[in-house]
Parts: structure tokens; sequence; C-alpha cells
């Protein structure tokens, strides 16, 4: 009985530093850097261990941010052609709690990148307009060095696309039909960590 009493019982910390991955099944990209939470004893005493917290005393309450489903993981621009790829992609990824922006094209993919500012871009290869390859090369020379630098992930159809791999300068390449864990593997690897206060 003492024991589920301790393991209940709130700690107050501030997050120091980005931080991804999971313990325990807990996703650790919903603490957000500079963010104050009240979180689990055991938790808590983690976070504190591995430096990645500090603690906060108890009067400090007005600074404290409930986790609520209203703070989302970082956003992912989906572009891709395929309407039923592109669906299926956007809703994987908003059920798994990230912000999927979708994109026909790499024409609308440069727009969205500029208005939405991703952390990650999942980009298809052969599309019209503006195949990836163009989007890719028009990213690369944006002068916002932030937006330029945004890590991309393709996923393709396209049968030697892993050879393009170190031209295009791309986190990783995915080849359709894709397996559903790599993929949310592959956001989770190389999505850029969320930060309120910097962009």
């Amino acid at each position: 009985m003492e024991e589920s009493k301790e393991s209940s019982r709130a700690v107050r910390v501030r997050i120091i530093q980005s931080l991804s991955g999971s313990v325990d099944g807990i996703d650790l990209s919903k603490y957000l850097e500079g963010l104050t939470y009240d979180v689990g004893t055991t938790m808590g005493n983690f976070l504190l261990a591995q430096q990645w917290a500090v603690p906060v005393p108890d009067a400090a309450s007005a600074a404290v941010i409930p986790l609520t489903r209203t703070i989302r993981r970082p956003s992912v621009l989906v572009v891709e052609d395929d309407e039923d790829t592109r669906s299926i992609v956007s809703d994987l990824l908003d059920h798994h709690g990230w912000q999927s922006i979708a994109a026909r094209d790499g024409v609308e993919g440069l727009s969205a990148l500029q208005q939405h500012r991703p952390s990650l871009i999942l980009l298809d290869l052969a599309m019209p307009r503006m195949n990836g390859f163009e989007f890719r090369d028009a990213q690369r020379h944006l002068s916002d060095r932030r937006l330029a630098s945004v890590p991309v992930v393709v996923v393709s159809a396209v049968h030697d696309a892993m050879r393009y791999k170190s031209a295009l300068d791309v986190a990783d390449v995915l080849m359709k039909p894709f397996d559903v864990d790599q993929l949310l593997h592959a956001v989770e690897s190389y999505v850029r960590p969320l930060n309120l206060f910097r962009w």
C-alpha cells in the first residue's frame, strides 16, 4: 500500500534539454525543453538522474504545464502525390500523436514547408509539377537555413531510390510498400525535436 502511494506521488521538474525515445513505454518527446511538469516519483527520479531535468520547488506552481493531448509531438510534412498513400501516412502519423501536414507535390510541399515549418519531411520522388529531386534541390537552396536543413526521409516506389540517398542528402530511404513499424521508427529517429522557445 505504501509503495503505491509513493509511486503516485508527484515530483515537479523542469526539463533542461530536448528529449526523444521512450522509457518503459513512456514517450519522452512529450516533455518539452524549458517547461515544468508534475511527474511520478519514478519518472522524476529518472529524469533527474539522467540530468535531463532539475527539481522545481512546489511554490512555482504557476509555471506547471499539465500533460494533455493539446501538447503534441513535432509536425511532419508528407509530400506525396498518391491520394491513398498520402491519406494513410497522414492518418498513421495523427494516430500516433504526430501533427501531419499533407502536400500533393513538390510545389505544395515547398509552400507548406515555409508556412508550417515542420520538424521532418516524408518525401515521395515521382510526382507531377515538381518531383522529389526538384523539391530537395529547392529546399536546400532556401535562404532560411533552418528550413533548408529540415531532415528528409524519402518514401518511394522508385526501384533504385536507395542509390540517391547520398546525392539527395536525406536521412533515410524507405521503399513502398513500406512497413508501418519501419516508417514510425524512421519518424522517431529523424524528426527534429520540438522546442517552443527557439526556432
